[in-house]
């Protein structure tokens, strides 16, 4: 599979984890139900199994590096990594039983950690780097934790920012004003 095959199935994919959403069929708790939920999407959309991986080590970066949320690609089993067309890093902000605490280390997660861990695999991989926002923040005065302010600047610009000067797309699977799920690529 080549990488422009790979983004549309991750699109198609977020598009039908929207949809689940907004039909009352998937509720996630946690990061690792969006992640679950995603990965199985890609297999039904025709991802092939042999292509797809989660929490894996790339082919090309250093054994102690991070391991990316989600990879497609060839494995290579001498080696015990996967050889990406496609890096995924997923980021939820769910709006059940969080507190603004967690919400705030979680979006500086994206900064130091995400962002930077995108950047770095671009030494294997020129394009096909993604880091996924899964926001399902919806009160009165917010559709979407990425609508809030960080250190006087929208937390969404903060990032588009960051994503643009990284090489890494960026997608927000976000709620809109009537509360339903909605994809959008910001980069």
């Amino acid at each position: 599979m080549d990488t422009k095959t790979a983004f549309s199935l991750l699109q198609k994919s977020l598009k039908d984890l929207c949809d689940a959403f907004n039909k009352g069929e998937f509720f996630p708790l946690l990061e690792a139900d969006v992640a679950a939920y995603l990965y199985h999407r890609l297999l039904e959309n025709g991802c092939p199994l042999s292509e797809i991986y989660n929490e894996t080590r790339l082919c090309g970066l250093p054994r102690g590096e991070r391991k990316f949320d989600l990879v497609i690609g060839t494995v290579d089993t001498d080696l015990g990594c996967v050889q990406p067309v496609l890096i995924t890093q997923i980021k939820a902000f769910q709006r059940w039983g969080f507190s603004h605490q967690q919400y705030k280390r979680r979006f500086e997660g994206i900064i130091s950690e995400d962002i930077e861990s995108l950047k770095q695999a671009s030494r294997i991989l020129r394009d096909g780097r993604v880091e996924v926002i899964a926001d399902f923040v919806f009160t009165l005065q917010s559709a979407g934790y990425l609508n809030g302010m960080w250190d006087k600047r929208q937390r969404r610009d903060v990032l588009v920012e960051l994503c643009k000067g990284a090489s890494v797309s960026l997608f927000w699977a976000r709620p809109n004003r009537q509360g339903e799920m909605e994809v959008e690529q910001l980069v």
